[in-house]
């Protein structure tokens, strides 16, 4: 597990190499101050994924079965939202 690691244009919150040689995990993070902003937010937080293509890193690993984590946080809640199984 690497946090703050530099993927595709930007810097991931958390990249998980899994011991499946095949898999591996990105998790984007975000705070809102309003409960009902947490599904947006978890969006967001997706959708900074895929623009900055954090999961560049571990397709240059040769891992093809990446799952994506939006987690939205706001007080002691938190929500989240997947995406899997993207590539090239």
């Amino acid at each position: 597990m690497k946090s703050n690691v530099e993927a595709g244009e930007g810097f991931a919150d958390i990249i998980v190499e899994t011991e499946d040689p095949n898999a591996g995990i990105v998790v984007e993070l975000k705070y809102t101050k309003d409960y009902d902003e947490m599904e947006q937010a978890c969006r967001a937080a997706l959708d900074q994924i895929n623009d900055r293509r954090y999961q560049e890193y571990l397709l240059n690993d040769g891992r093809k079965d990446i799952t994506l984590y939006g987690i939205a946080f706001c007080k002691k809640r938190c929500k989240a939202m997947v995406s899997g199984n993207c590539s090239r």
